[in-house]
This record gives C-alpha cells, structure tokens and sequence, in this order.
C-alpha cells in the first residue's frame, strides 16, 4: 500500500481569510473560515471538509491529483453550471516513493575495517 503526500491551500475555500485576532496575554494571525460556506460541516466529534482527489490526465510537477471539495448531493444539484466549474482546486498529491539506498561498500578505506588479518593480538 502507497503512502501519499497531501498539499491544500486553505485560503481557496469560499469565504476563508486570514486576520489577526487578539488573545488575553497575545496577538496571532489566524485562518478564518466560514463553515456554511466553505463545505465544512459540524460532526458530533469535530469539524470536517470532505474532499475529492481527482485523477490528473496529464500530471503537473510531481502531483497525480488535484482536491476540491467534495459537497452532499443536494447542495452539488443545487448548484449552477457555472458554479460547479468555478470550484477551486485546493491542493494536490502525489504517491511518496522511497528512495533506493547505494550500496555501500564496507572495504572500500574504511578505518574501522580490517584490511588483513595478520596483526590481530589472539
């Protein structure tokens, strides 16, 4: 089984924004995101975005797929033409793939190894 690198760009989802917001003991910059808007959705145990990783015919870099969000059936139907195809890409991913390691030749002028076995004290 494939182990996959993932990439989103949070700031491509409708109505997200970043601001700065302030805390009791400090300032941070913080990513704003509607939830209605954005195709979140509230769950019993967190906050979800679905989405949908799409089979690229001609791949980009190194990304096989592109993500957008993935909406219910009857917000997706609701939707115009226009509006289905004005859906941003939010990101992209691609296969990791580990790297072969060069063989390493030990006695090739390696101090710890033992050219000859003449000198060796038993």
């Amino acid at each position: 089984m494939a182990n996959y690198s993932i990439k989103a760009d949070l700031l491509k989802l409708t109505g997200a924004f970043v601001t700065n917001i302030k805390g009791k003991t400090a300032t941070k910059k913080c990513l704003c995101i509607p939830i209605d808007e954005s195709g979140m959705f509230l769950g019993e145990k967190g906050c979800y975005l679905n989405l949908t990783a799409i089979e690229m015919q001609n791949p980009q870099y190194s990304d096989t797929h592109c993500l957008k969000v993935s909406y219910d059936r009857e917000v997706y139907e609701r939707m115009t033409d226009e509006e289905r195809a004005a859906q941003p890409i939010v990101g992209g991913l691609h296969e990791l793939k580990k790297k072969q390691q060069a063989a390493v030749d030990l006695s090739a002028s390696n101090p710890y190894f033992a050219e000859t076995e003449e000198d060796l004290p038993f």
